[in-house]
């Protein structure tokens, strides 16, 4: 899939790079009858323009096949690379992988761009995880894929070489392990491989990110934050949401004066409501609870919900150091270098294991380090006592 993504982007880059090319595009499209349509650019370092690109290269295959044929005659360095370029789109392998690539990224994309919402809530997101993980366990069955290997032969009949094996390669020597490498029987049980190869690095990888204990948590201050902006808070019923979540507030939020504050959170809400004529009979989502606590008296009278509700928008496992820097002030951000916010990030970050570090240690290593520092500071020890 890596190599299909490279020379996708290489291939479009190539033909967009001169308008000549194009232009011989836009006439072999007329003079053939074949459809031609505007090119899009790869990006390989971003979640949604992928499927995009592949499908409009899917689109125009024979038209770039035809373009790329017309300037194999340069006599100059193009001339050459065109020449693997067209080798390239003539293999069954990579018509292959940008199908594919088509059937994987257009649902991946669709996810990313779910993820990306600034409306979104927490639930949302798991549920829009959920829904392509059981879409990948779907079509990952050895029926999915003969469905699909029989219509991108049918498709390609006319565009590409026959399927075949790659060619084996020998690995050298030095990398010799004494076992034999893998060898496939027949083309299909090697694109079996194809297929199934990047669908379970996918599912692999959603699980691994969206299965974590941090969400359990998140999802239950979500569902405690939403209560309590619906219906007046019970110091017996909410109790145990508020046990659920102990975690987490610890050593954040003051939890005496978050009780005192979730007891007229409801009717705040109802009074803002009222009076900007919104019409909301039921808060759903967290976007709705920040809309509301924008309010300069939301934010003065009730400090701890507000707390807890930053908290929790801003904690990530997987991006801790996006998180913790969306936590600074831009006061500090402003004050000093981005070399010198690493280092203070890192400890933030970290602190568990600074705390766990003698300081008294790293005073004396930092004075003994030259005799300046030495007759200046004197012995860090003396001065402890």
């Amino acid at each position: 899939m890596d190599t299909t993504i490279t020379y996708t982007n290489d291939i479009i880059g190539f033909v967009q790079r001169l308008r000549k090319r194009l232009s011989i595009a836009e006439q072999l499209s007329f003079e053939t009858t074949s459809p031609y349509t505007k090119l899009k650019a790869l990006c390989p370092t971003r979640w949604t323009v992928k499927v995009g690109s592949m499908y409009s290269l899917l689109k125009n295959y024979e038209v770039i096949k035809d373009v790329l044929d017309t300037v194999i005659d340069e006599k100059d360095k193009s001339g050459t690379t065109t020449n693997g370029y067209l080798q390239q789109m003539n293999q069954f392998q990579y018509y292959f992988g940008l199908k594919l690539g088509n059937l994987i990224f257009s649902a991946t994309e669709q996810v990313s761009c779910t993820i990306q919402r600034v409306d979104n809530c927490l639930q949302d997101v798991l549920y829009s995880v959920e829904t392509v993980l059981k879409y990948f366990e779907r079509i990952r069955n050895g029926e999915q894929f003969n469905q699909f290997y029989k219509q991108v032969i049918k498709e390609a009949k006319q565009l590409v070489n026959e399927p075949k094996l790659p060619r084996q390669r020998r690995a050298p020597k030095r990398y010799d392990e004494g076992s034999n490498p893998h060898t496939f029987n027949s083309s299909e049980d090697y694109f079996r491989n194809e297929y199934f190869e990047p669908i379970d690095i996918i599912i692999n990888t959603l699980q691994k990110r969206f299965k974590q204990s941090t969400f359990s948590l998140l999802c239950k201050v979500e569902q405690f934050l939403i209560q309590v902006s619906n219906s007046t808070y019970d110091t017996k019923q909410n109790k145990d949401d508020l046990d659920n979540i102990h975690d987490f507030l610890e050593n954040d939020i003051v939890i005496d004066h978050l009780k005192i504050e979730c007891l007229m959170i409801n009717d705040y809400f109802k009074l803002i409501i009222n009076q900007k004529q919104w019409g909301t009979k039921k808060i759903t989502k967290i976007s709705t609870i920040c809309d509301l606590m924008n309010e300069v008296v939301g934010k003065n009278m009730f400090h701890e919900f507000d707390k807890l509700i930053r908290l929790y928008l801003t904690t990530a496992s997987a991006e801790r150091a996006f998180s913790t820097l969306n936590r600074l002030k831009n006061s500090i951000r402003s004050t000093m270098h981005q070399e010198h916010l690493n280092y203070c990030l890192i400890a933030r970050i970290y602190k568990e294991k600074i705390d766990g570090i003698d300081h008294i240690d790293i005073c004396t290593i930092f004075i003994q380090s030259n005799e300046r520092r030495q007759a200046y500071f004197g012995s860090f020890a003396e001065l402890l006592q």
